[in-house]
């Protein structure tokens, strides 16, 4: 048979059984990617996965959810700058949280340094701790309801833990959400069909995608987050994205869900937005150490993106173009500019995969490890173990057993409907 292979021909010609093709070709890492106007939703780019030919499961689509990591925590922060007038330099606790009945969040305050940072700081720094303060003082309730909002069409349950990314969107949905950041202040659907042609051109059906975008946030709280979300870029969890691209203002942010399993970046400049997601279509694989993490896995994949997009000048994208501060900024809410504060480099970014209590690797091992060969290769029988039933030497009258399935079974039973047929035909 022909498998995938990473060579040119996308193919090689090898012996395999079907059984062992499926193990292989489920061991590969496979990567979702999206691109869009966020003013307008119009989508620029979308890839679902290495190979259409061989993968035919679309990674980008709406139904394709993952748990989401700390790409969530922009959304939780916009909400705190939008409802509780939080704003970058708003001291938070890095402190695990109690939120009743036992439920701690992080699970394990390992993390935890115990400190009080800038909220800017703990965006910069994905600190787990400080995002459960913030949840804390949001609710998870409210939380939920804000989601809903801005457009997100999974509903997601109000888990204290969905503050550090538990829960399950799909990319399409990040998008979607990351597109009232961009677009100031409103949520846009994503899009890619703006009208249907026939071959002389004539228009059969035009679609109107002003429907589709709702004012979510206020103009400030976008620019707000715009601006916090270049520390990641600049020092933070993707530190120095920003420069090496030569934009002038870019905004990011990283994820990395438990054990690995789910890399994320999510990023923007002022005229375009892109996702990026990593991983398996099995969980339990992944790629250990930091090779996994959203910076390692995601982030250079929408560098490479971005940097052949800045290559091209017929496609108008400006690195020198920046977000447009709004004339409703309130003077408290100036330094929302990174130059206006310091991002303390002593704080080291929180442990990304951190065990939500979701189970580790030991969990997903069979027989306590024992090695289990493929299907493919038959288990040989040992004549050494085949026993030979003792010999009975009791008196009773033997009666001859037949099995269950004999070829007399199936006689019989059409013996008895046909019996059964004619006596009804009679009876008629």
């Amino acid at each position: 048979m022909k498998v995938f292979a990473w060579n040119p021909e996308r193919s090689k010609d090898t012996v395999m059984t079907p059984y062992d093709s499926i193990k292989y070709h489920r061991l590969f890492t496979q990567a979702g990617f999206m691109a869009m106007d966020p003013l307008t939703g119009e989508v620029k780019a979308w890839v679902g996965g290495i190979d259409f030919k061989t993968f035919k499961y679309d990674h980008a689509n709406l139904n394709t959810k993952r748990q989401v990591g700390s790409t969530i925590k922009p959304l939780l922060y916009g909400e705190a700058v939008e409802e509780l007038n939080f704003t970058p330099e708003t001291p938070v606790q890095d402190v695990q949280q109690n939120f009743g009945g036992g439920r701690l969040v992080p699970a394990t305050g390992g993390t935890c340094t115990g400190r009080t940072m800038p909220m800017a700081n703990a965006l910069a720094w994905s600190r787990n701790c400080a995002t459960a303060y913030i949840m804390k003082q949001v609710g998870p309730g409210k939380f939920v309801d804000f989601l809903q909002r801005i457009g997100v069409p999974t509903k997601v349950a109000p888990h204290p833990s969905i503050a550090l990314g538990s829960c399950e969107l799909s990319l399409f949905e990040m998008m979607w959400a990351y597109s009232m950041f961009g677009g100031r202040g409103f949520s846009t659907k994503p899009y890619y069909i703006s009208r249907i042609e026939d071959r002389n051109g004539n228009v059969i059906k035009r679609f109107d995608y002003s429907a589709n975008r709702r004012e979510a946030i206020s103009e400030a709280t976008a620019y707000i987050m715009s601006r916090m979300m270049q520390g990641p870029v600049d020092k933070g969890t993707a530190a120095g994205l920003r420069a090496r691209l030569g934009a002038a203002e870019m905004a990011g942010k990283t994820g990395t869900t438990n054990d690995n399993s789910d890399a994320w970046f999510m990023g923007f400049v002022p005229q375009l937005m892109g996702g990026v997601w990593v991983g398996s279509d099995d969980r339990f694989i992944r790629n250990e150490g930091a090779g996994g993490m959203g910076s390692s896995a995601a982030r250079p994949i929408w560098e490479y993106f971005f940097k052949k997009v800045y290559a091209n000048e017929d496609l108008g994208i400006n690195k020198e173009d920046r977000f447009i501060e709004p004339p409703s900024l309130s003077n408290d809410a100036v330094s929302a500019d990174p130059s206006s504060f310091v991002l303390d480099d002593s704080i080291e970014p929180s442990a990304a995969g951190e065990d939500l209590g979701v189970g580790s690797a030991e969990d997903y091992l069979l027989n306590n490890g024992e090695y289990i060969g493929p299907e493919s290769a038959p288990i040989p029988e040992d004549p050494n173990k085949i026993k030979k039933p003792a010999k009975d030497t009791s008196n009773k009258k033997k009666v001859k057993e037949k099995p269950i399935g004999t070829p007399e079974e199936p006689k019989k039973r059409r013996a008895f409907l046909e019996r059964y047929s004619e006596k009804k035909k009679i009876k008629g």
